[in-house]
């Protein structure tokens, strides 16, 4: 019988909510572009609650500060930073005519 990895069945599990979170943030990105503005607040609402719910998770079961889930921390941190940054001086915006 083989032994559980349950390091192993978390990092699937996390790949798997960074791929919804990615997929998130790139609509975000184009609804932002595309001067959308509700699809633009619902995704920004839904990437950063997601990227500090999953921020709790790592560090609820100890993952947070190891050197193995370093790039979960960076990617989660990376999406919260980017959504902030771009809410905050309103990029990407259409072009001024």
């Amino acid at each position: 019988m083989a032994k559980r990895n349950r390091y192993r069945e978390m990092e699937s599990n996390m790949t798997k909510v960074i791929l919804a979170d990615l997929v998130i943030f790139i609509l975000y990105l184009v609804s932002a572009g595309k001067d959308w503005h509700i699809v633009k607040l619902v995704t920004a609402i839904i990437a950063i609650l997601a990227s500090l719910l999953c921020l709790l998770w790592l560090y609820l079961t100890g993952e947070f500060p190891r050197r193995r889930s370093l790039w979960m921390v960076t990617f989660f941190f990376s999406v919260v930073i980017c959504v902030a940054v771009s809410l905050l001086l309103g990029y990407p915006c259409p072009a001024v005519q």
